[in-house]
């Protein structure tokens, strides 16, 4: 099966992901947060000013880096290890008059989707930031209003009316986007869209039934340190923190699996499992399963195509010894414990022939099987 790749289409896409990406230029350019009061003995927003843990750049380049250099790897594993026999099986992509390998194609739409969760992540953690305008737990260090900032005393008033005595702009606007942290969504968004895009990609354990989910807790394990080091630096409070790593989990889970479909996209080959013995890489063995996009077929199924009914007697006292007509055997010896009168316990059951090329066999011992006569 051939499939002509649009020029138009990959244009398009580009352009919506700029489009996507424009609001958060102006966000953070043009925008000014919500102005809060503040309550000078809030005891919350009265924190130190301490230096990132992780900071933003080095929250961009791991929170992208990480998860990109993930799907390339499992992208060319499947190409190079599992598929390398049945490469026939999947289709071929064309642009203008170029074939295009669909090693480039999967990345394109998997990097391609990952990318535009993070537009979405971001602009839904931008829009909450200036929309409520919350302080930072170090607001009252960067900012030094001229009002409650050294002559609060016991005081509980909400105030209004004040400006900052700083002079770095750049600190005061920062330090009013506390609510939601934008740190912790990216970390979980990440996390969550690759986890889900490992296990639906790498549909068969590994070298190892381990190094999955080893692989994904470090994902979840990496996404919760940089969230506890938010509140650990005095930059977000607990619940900023919470409501963040909920959000980017959410657009993670969506986003995987409602938009990029992972698991719609798994691609199982019927061939994964036959590559020859010693040469399987370690693999495990692997079920057949149908795949519709690949014209793979599922496999044939058991069905009753006759069914006969046989009185089955059950001698309880050990195995028969009459023959078909009631009566004893020739040369054989009847047992004291089987002189004794009994009545044997007789019930119909039904024998299923399949049409699956295998002969069945019915293990009754110890039984006698008598066929029914219809006739009677």
């Amino acid at each position: 099966m051939t499939t002509k790749i649009s020029v138009g289409r990959i244009v398009a896409d580009f352009l919506v992901l700029l489009a996507c990406a424009i609001p958060l230029l102006i966000f953070h350019e043009f925008v000014k947060p919500y102005k809060r009061g503040f309550y000078c003995d809030d005891e919350s927003i009265r924190y130190p000013l301490l230096p990132s843990t992780v900071t933003r750049q080095m929250l961009i380049v791991v929170g992208i880096l990480i998860p990109s250099a993930l799907i390339i790897a499992t992208e060319v594993f499947r190409t190079l290890a599992w598929e390398k026999k049945c490469s026939h099986l999947f289709k071929k992509y064309h642009m203008r008059n170029t074939q295009v390998h669909r090693l480039i194609v999967r990345l394109y739409i998997f990097i391609g989707y990952f990318f535009l969760g993070v537009c979405f992540n971001q602009l839904m953690v931008d829009i909450a930031k200036y929309t409520i305008g919350r302080q930072r737990p170090h607001f009252m260090e960067v900012c030094k209003p001229n009002v409650g900032y050294k002559n609060c005393g016991l005081n509980h008033t909400y105030i209004t009316d004040f400006w900052c005595t700083t002079t770095d702009k750049k600190l005061i606007h920062e330090s009013q986007l506390s609510f939601y942290s934008g740190h912790s969504s990216f970390s979980f968004y990440a996390a969550w869209y690759t986890s889900l895009y490992l296990q639906a990609r790498l549909y068969r354990p590994l070298y190892s039934r381990l190094l999955l989910p080893v692989i994904q807790f470090s994902l979840f394990g990496g996404a919760a340190f940089v969230a506890y080091s938010r509140v650990s630096d005095y930059k977000h409070h607990w619940s900023d923190v919470l409501v963040g790593s909920a959000m980017g989990s959410a657009i993670g889970i969506i986003v995987a699996l409602f938009v990029a479909e992972v698991f719609k996209r798994r691609e199982i080959p019927s061939c994964v499992d036959e590559a020859p013995e010693g040469h399987n890489m370690n693999l495990m063995p692997l079920e057949k399963r149908p795949d519709p996009e690949l014209g793979i077929q599922p496999a044939p199924t058991n069905t009753v195509v006759e069914t006969k009914t046989v009185l089955v007697s059950h001698d309880m006292r050990g195995p028969s010894i009459y023959n078909s007509g009631g009566h004893p055997v020739e040369g054989q010896r009847i047992p004291p414990s089987h002189r004794l009168t009994s009545t044997p316990v007789a019930q119909t059951s039904q024998i299923h022939i399949t049409s699956n090329g295998y002969k069945s066999e019915l293990h009754l011992d110890p039984v006698l099987v008598v066929p029914v006569n219809d006739d009677n």
